[in-house]
């Protein structure tokens, strides 16, 4: 039953969920389309999908981006209206939709508050929070120059540098001795999406898409295995979204319009493959570890329709943002400072041309932990 996930885990999860009758209406279109989404129902596993954490960390891009960018000097920012109208408050938080990422849903389903923007904390806030920081940085990337045109960043090897300041500076304090830190660390839960800025910025049709993944993945594992070393043992890996189905690359350069650009998506999904079977052989090499997969990439081609190229269903709009509400298409990624926004963001899969709306992100969480279709552990 989806009312499952509706009911209180720790806290009441309620408040700030979408309207019921848009949120039927994308559940139906997402039971329509769920075909499109291939991975077995998993065995339920208590330590990811019924964990009791003590923290979530989140790593990764604007998907989940809760603030930080904020603080930082860079034209890629989302803290003005109409971003955040539909959050809690009604408040623009830096969040790039119209209300909670699925890094925030993530959160709500294990019982902890919605993890905060490092840089927007002060040193005294650091020192007080156990329950998880979120470090994710819209336009980066995981190669360090990703998104870098566009102002400051922070990329993959940047984030986890601050995890490791946060425990350095922060959690020794908070924990004292370093069987309790540890115990924090191994009881934590790790999240990561990011990836696909590097896609964005740097392949091209001329790009060999095997050497690209290759080298993405490698770059990406380093810092896995640089998180282990610090202490973290259960990781939750997005997979990378099917940016050839993004309003800003279909709306205006594709055939037929709307159409996906195959080139972008076969080469997105060559990385997720290399990044799946990799997660099989860290599991191997890391006994005590855990992996959830969660294949985002599918996740979205379900709610667009059911085949990769087909333009847009009739029951939600998948093609067009609802901000800006008159779309030209051309190639920004985000919704600019004054634009107006659809009255009712609840209608559309992308809030801007780059990123979902909350229901979408709502519908995720469904997917991953109720239906398990979307998730699973490796």
């Amino acid at each position: 039953s989806f009312l499952f996930f509706l009911q209180p885990r720790k806290r009441k999860i309620e408040m700030g969920l979408p309207s019921l009758k848009p949120c039927l209406l994308l559940i139906f279109l997402f039971l329509l389309n769920v075909s499109t989404i291939n991975s077995k129902r998993s065995k339920v596993e208590p330590v990811l999908f019924g964990g009791n954490f003590q923290a979530l960390y989140v790593i990764g891009d604007s998907l989940v981006d809760s603030g930080n960018n904020n603080n930082l000097n860079t034209s890629v920012k989302a803290n003005f209206a109409p971003y955040g109208s539909d959050f809690e408050g009604g408040k623009p938080t830096g969040r790039f939709s119209n209300g909670k990422t699925i890094a925030d849903y993530i959160a709500i389903y294990y019982g902890l508050p919605l993890a905060p923007a490092y840089m927007g904390l002060s040193e005294e806030q650091k020192n007080n929070i156990s329950t998880g920081i979120n470090y994710a940085s819209a336009s980066c990337g995981i190669f360090p120059d990703t998104g870098t045109r566009l102002g400051k960043c922070l990329s993959l090897s940047d984030q986890v540098d601050l995890f490791e300041k946060t425990i350095d500076n922060n959690l020794k304090k908070k924990f004292k001795t370093q069987s309790e830190l540890t115990k924090h660390l191994a009881g934590s839960l790790f999240m990561t999406a990011i990836g696909v800025n590097d896609y964005a910025f740097y392949f091209k049709e001329t790009t060999d898409p095997n050497e690209f993944a290759e080298k993405l993945l490698h770059d990406f594992l380093m810092q896995i295995k640089r998180l282990h070393e610090l202490g973290a043992r259960k990781f939750f890996i997005n997979n990378l979204k099917p940016l050839g189905c993004y309003p800003n690359y279909i709306v205006a350069n594709t055939v037929p319009r709307g159409s996906c650009s195959k080139y972008l998506n076969q080469g997105v999904a060559k990385y997720n493959a290399k990044l799946r079977k990799s997660l099989t052989h860290l599991k191997k090499k890391f006994s005590e570890a855990s992996f959830l997969y969660s294949d985002y990439f599918n996740f979205m081609l379900g709610l667009r329709g059911p085949l990769t190229n087909q333009v847009s269903s009739n029951l939600i709009n998948s093609i067009s943002p609802c901000c800006p509400s008159v779309y030209d298409g051309d190639k920004r990624t985000s919704c600019p400072p004054g634009s107006s926004s659809c009255k009712v963001p609840d209608t559309h899969i992308f809030f801007d041309p780059f990123h979902p709306t909350e229901l979408a992100n709502f519908m995720y969480s469904i997917g991953c932990f109720q239906q398990r279709k979307v998730c699973e552990v490796v």
